[in-house]
């Protein structure tokens, strides 16, 4: 097993992306297996497009586990194994930006699953919501559903992919509704903008 480059982190805010989910049977890609993948294809803002499916791990789903994201082994028994179905979740995200919440730990199990790098840009909505929302303590998805009354069913891949592109609406609308006020408070000055 080696360590796989997944992509180059970036601050962007566009309007066509994948919003990517994973669950998984714990923490390390090394150790741990991917139990459901969910992608969203966004395009002008819009969610376009679907891709979800459960995924049969090696190894048993633990009651922990189960509890946190209600996936259990029976659900997963007739399931794909995870080598049947990276590819086509590969396929579905293409070139795009990829934009998760704590994105890092998705990218690492894909990546892993996967087998190789990947070369996408990705963009990752914890990071940008702590500029966004510099008041909270926390930035945890459900601190951040809760704060801003997004409402959705929690730990399931879908869903958090869901409410992560609900999320990343909202701090790109924050974000040009603070531009177009600081534009508003500038003069012209010798041909440059000049805050007041």
């Amino acid at each position: 097993m080696g360590t796989y480059r997944y992509g180059k982190y970036v601050r962007k805010l566009v309007d066509d992306y994948c919003v990517l989910d994973l669950e998984t049977t714990g923490l390390e890609p090394e150790w741990c297996e991917i139990i459901e993948i969910a992608i969203l294809r966004v395009r002008g803002g819009r969610v376009v497009d679907h891709y979800q499916t459960l995924v049969k791990p090696e190894q048993k789903i633990s009651r922990f586990i189960t509890d946190l994201t209600g996936i259990t082994n029976e659900m997963v028994a007739d399931a794909p194994k995870v080598a049947e179905v990276i590819g086509p979740a590969r396929q579905f995200i293409g070139d795009d930006l990829i934009v998760g919440h704590n994105v890092s730990f998705d990218l690492r199990f894909f990546c892993m699953a996967l087998g190789r790098d990947l070369d996408n840009e990705y963009a990752d909505t914890m990071q940008l919501s702590r500029r966004a929302y510099p008041e909270l303590r926390h930035h945890r998805l459900q601190d951040l559903k809760d704060y801003l009354g997004i409402v959705s069913v929690a730990h399931r891949a879908e869903s958090d992919c869901e409410s992560t592109a609900q999320l990343y609406e909202r701090i790109k609308k924050k974000q040009t509704e603070q531009a177009a006020g600081h534009q508003g408070l500038s003069c012209k000055g010798n041909g440059k903008n000049t805050p007041l």
